[in-house]
Protein backbone atom coordinates (compact mmCIF):
# COMPACT_ATOMS: atom_id res chain seq x y z
CA UNK A 1 0.00 0.00 0.00
CA UNK A 2 1.21 3.45 -1.06
CA UNK A 3 0.06 6.80 0.25
CA UNK A 4 1.29 9.91 -1.82
CA UNK A 5 1.26 13.31 -0.06
CA UNK A 6 1.04 15.41 -3.23
CA UNK A 7 1.91 18.79 -1.70
CA UNK A 8 5.07 17.94 -0.05
CA UNK A 9 5.87 15.25 -2.95
CA UNK A 10 6.86 12.48 -0.66
CA UNK A 11 5.49 9.13 -0.43
CA UNK A 12 5.06 6.38 2.57
CA UNK A 13 5.34 3.08 1.89
CA UNK A 14 4.36 0.55 4.22
CA UNK A 15 5.14 -3.41 3.86
CA UNK A 16 2.50 -5.62 5.54
CA UNK A 17 5.37 -7.83 7.21
CA UNK A 18 6.20 -4.24 9.50
CA UNK A 19 2.78 -4.31 10.19
CA UNK A 20 2.23 -5.13 14.47
CA UNK A 21 0.16 -8.56 14.96
CA UNK A 22 -3.00 -7.01 17.19
CA UNK A 23 -2.41 -7.34 20.50
CA UNK A 24 -4.44 -8.81 23.61
CA UNK A 25 -7.10 -6.64 25.63
CA UNK A 26 -4.93 -4.67 28.77
CA UNK A 27 -6.29 -7.22 31.12
CA UNK A 28 -4.76 -10.16 29.39
CA UNK A 29 -1.25 -8.35 28.97
CA UNK A 30 -0.34 -8.89 32.99
CA UNK A 31 -1.23 -8.51 36.36
CA UNK A 32 -1.88 -5.31 38.54
CA UNK A 33 -1.04 -5.23 42.30
CA UNK A 34 -2.05 -2.72 44.91
CA UNK A 35 -0.20 -2.36 47.95
CA UNK A 36 -1.42 -2.61 50.76
CA UNK A 37 0.11 1.37 51.79
CA UNK A 38 -1.69 2.25 48.29
CA UNK A 39 -5.00 1.01 49.84
CA UNK A 40 -4.63 2.74 53.37
CA UNK A 41 -3.41 6.05 51.87
CA UNK A 42 -6.63 6.05 49.86
CA UNK A 43 -8.81 5.07 52.53
CA UNK A 44 -7.34 8.14 55.03
CA UNK A 45 -7.96 10.52 52.57
CA UNK A 46 -11.17 9.50 51.99
CA UNK A 47 -12.19 9.31 55.40
CA UNK A 48 -10.50 12.41 56.09
CA UNK A 49 -13.66 13.90 53.23
CA UNK A 50 -16.04 12.69 55.69
CA UNK A 51 -18.19 15.39 57.19
CA UNK A 52 -17.69 15.41 61.39
CA UNK A 53 -14.28 13.05 60.78
CA UNK A 54 -11.78 15.30 62.39
CA UNK A 55 -8.79 13.23 62.21
CA UNK A 56 -7.41 10.04 60.56
CA UNK A 57 -4.35 8.70 62.86
CA UNK A 58 -2.26 6.95 60.47
CA UNK A 59 1.24 6.95 62.24
CA UNK A 60 1.01 7.13 66.41
CA UNK A 61 3.99 6.40 68.88
CA UNK A 62 5.17 2.45 69.23
CA UNK A 63 2.88 1.66 72.25
CA UNK A 64 0.09 3.48 70.44
CA UNK A 65 -2.39 2.05 67.38
CA UNK A 66 -2.59 3.14 64.01
CA UNK A 67 -4.75 2.41 60.67
CA UNK A 68 -3.53 -0.13 58.67
CA UNK A 69 -4.54 -1.92 55.47
CA UNK A 70 -4.51 -5.38 53.87
CA UNK A 71 -5.21 -6.37 50.37
CA UNK A 72 -5.69 -10.47 49.77
CA UNK A 73 -7.17 -11.87 46.97
CA UNK A 74 -9.45 -9.15 45.04
CA UNK A 75 -10.27 -7.61 48.72
CA UNK A 76 -9.20 -5.27 51.27
CA UNK A 77 -9.38 -5.31 55.18
CA UNK A 78 -9.20 -1.64 56.18
CA UNK A 79 -8.88 -0.38 60.31
CA UNK A 80 -8.72 2.55 60.42
CA UNK A 81 -8.36 4.97 63.71
CA UNK A 82 -10.05 8.20 64.01
CA UNK A 83 -11.04 11.45 65.60
CA UNK A 84 -14.75 12.30 65.29
CA UNK A 85 -16.68 15.87 66.43
CA UNK A 86 -18.13 16.04 69.19
CA UNK A 87 -21.78 15.56 69.72
CA UNK A 88 -22.44 13.19 67.10
CA UNK A 89 -24.31 10.60 66.56
CA UNK A 90 -21.00 8.26 66.37
CA UNK A 91 -22.65 5.12 64.67
CA UNK A 92 -24.18 7.53 61.75
CA UNK A 93 -20.86 9.14 61.33
CA UNK A 94 -19.27 5.34 61.02
CA UNK A 95 -21.83 3.97 59.00
CA UNK A 96 -21.17 7.46 56.41
CA UNK A 97 -16.92 6.40 56.70
CA UNK A 98 -17.45 3.42 56.05
CA UNK A 99 -19.69 3.46 52.61
CA UNK A 100 -17.61 6.36 51.50
CA UNK A 101 -14.16 4.58 51.96
CA UNK A 102 -15.54 1.32 50.63
CA UNK A 103 -16.50 3.12 47.39
CA UNK A 104 -13.23 5.39 46.79
CA UNK A 105 -11.17 2.59 47.62
CA UNK A 106 -13.31 0.23 44.93
CA UNK A 107 -13.49 3.10 42.51
CA UNK A 108 -10.26 3.62 42.29
CA UNK A 109 -8.49 -0.16 43.41
CA UNK A 110 -11.22 -2.24 41.90
CA UNK A 111 -11.05 -4.45 45.31
CA UNK A 112 -13.75 -5.30 47.43
CA UNK A 113 -13.65 -3.90 50.53
CA UNK A 114 -14.27 -6.96 52.71
CA UNK A 115 -14.28 -5.29 55.98
CA UNK A 116 -13.66 -2.05 57.11
CA UNK A 117 -13.15 -1.02 61.39
CA UNK A 118 -13.53 2.54 62.72
CA UNK A 119 -12.33 3.02 65.78
CA UNK A 120 -13.23 5.94 67.40
CA UNK A 121 -9.94 7.07 69.20
CA UNK A 122 -11.14 10.56 70.40
CA UNK A 123 -13.65 13.26 70.44
CA UNK A 124 -13.22 16.90 69.67
CA UNK A 125 -15.04 20.09 68.82
CA UNK A 126 -17.31 20.59 66.74
CA UNK A 127 -17.30 20.08 62.50
CA UNK A 128 -13.91 21.61 60.73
Amino acid sequence: MTDVTPAEGTATVTVPAQRRAPQPPPEGRGRTEVADQVVLKIACVAAAEVPDVREVHTRTAPWGRSSSAEVRGGRATIRLHVGIAYPVQLRVVAARLREHVSRRVAVQTGLEVSRLDVIVTDLGGGPR
